[in-house]
């Protein structure tokens, strides 16, 4: 039972990456309009994100798959709704850019930062902040609850912004060290 353990948070990701067409399916057969059983679908996902931490800290399940692939499964899993959103034209592409065009970025970076360095992401609370404000102010958005979207939104999406920012000087400094140390090969 316990070796099992192991593979639960690596699960959870896989499972959390799976949602995704699932979401679009569901969003995409109520818009315009409210879907709260999109909404509950994306909740269940973003639990799941909150699960794997948990059993992967707490029973010493940590691996170099989920180190690696939970963050990336994060931002593709905020990529999609957000680019889902606009689609349907939910979100206004200038609210939807910024978010899309960051975790677009962070995406594009994530295997080259990974073959060039042995450094791990080093998330940040400020940005499990944002992560936390932004998918609440979606959620309001695919429920159709306007108001309190643009509320969260302004919020969470100045944190998610930042944090941004925060990794790509993070990876620009991983690159950096990669490359010095080279040259001194």
């Amino acid at each position: 039972m316990g070796s099992l353990v192991r593979y639960v948070p690596n699960l959870l990701t896989v499972g959390r990456l799976c949602s995704l067409p699932l979401i679009v399916w569901l969003y995409s057969r109520d818009v315009p309009g409210s879907s709260w059983t999109t909404a509950v679908v994306i909740v269940v996902a973003a639990l799941s994100d909150v699960a794997d931490g948990i059993v992967a800290r707490r029973c010493g399940a940590q691996t170099e798959f989920g180190l690696w692939m939970d963050p990336v499964v994060d931002r593709a899993f905020f990529f999609v709704i957000v680019a889902m959103l606009w689609y349907f034209g939910t979100l206004p592409w200038l609210a939807a850019a910024p978010l899309v065009v960051r975790d677009g970025v962070i995406l594009a970076l994530a295997l080259p930062t990974r073959l060039r360095t042995t450094a791990r992401p080093r998330i940040v609370g400020w940005s499990r902040l944002g992560n936390f404000v932004l998918i609440c102010a979606l959620q309001w958005f695919i429920v159709d609850i306007r108001v309190l979207g643009w509320a969260f939104y302004a919020v969470g999406a100045s944190l998610y912004v930042a944090s941004g920012l925060y990794y790509g000087w993070q990876v620009l400094q991983w690159l950096r060290g990669s490359h010095e140390s080279s040259r001194l090969c």
